[in-house]
């Protein structure tokens, strides 16, 4: 057979929840693991109960050990997975706001006598349209008046030729 320590590392599982069963009471769980319909039946041909007592004890120190650890990595991991779930419905609510705005945008777009109506980023209005691959641009100022905007055109024309 094999080392004492050897075959409870490989029935450490097994082990380990019989002990659960038993109420952490080390005799019942040796008992019920050698038993003659036990889980374990050559248990008692690898080692004796005092040697078992003193193995399990340490097994299973380690493996509440391991267990906390693996529970505090896994609490990390779920604020992590928290965090970045808030991130991302924040990042889905501005490219949603974004989208509007550019839905707005395109709606606005407007041509006045083959002009492009364009609104700056600091809300002025101006008129582009490209003669000969070079684009001409038209100051119409903060509102969009018509009027005012097929006169500067004329004027722009008018310069033009």
């Amino acid at each position: 057979m094999s080392k004492p320590i050897e075959f409870l590392l490989e029935n450490k599982r097994v082990i380990l929840s019989v002990y659960d069963q038993n109420d952490g009471v080390l005799k019942k769980t040796w008992r019920s693991l050698i038993t003659e319909k036990g889980i374990l039946p050559k248990l008692d041909l690898v080692m004796r109960f005092n040697t078992f007592k003193q193995y399990l004890q340490i097994i299973i120190l380690i493996d509440r050990e391991l267990n906390k650890q693996n529970k505090d990595e896994l609490s990390k991991l779920r604020q992590t997975i928290a965090k970045n779930e808030e991130e991302l419905l924040s990042l889905k609510a501005k490219l949603e706001k974004v989208k509007k705005e550019m839905s707005k945008l395109r709606q606005n777009a407007k041509s006045i006598d083959g002009w492009t109506v364009r609104l700056t980023s600091k809300g002025y209005y101006n008129l582009c349209k490209s003669f000969n691959g070079k684009v001409e641009s038209i100051y119409i100022g903060k509102v969009l008046d018509e009027q005012k905007a097929i006169q500067k055109i004329s004027e722009k024309m008018s310069k033009l030729k």
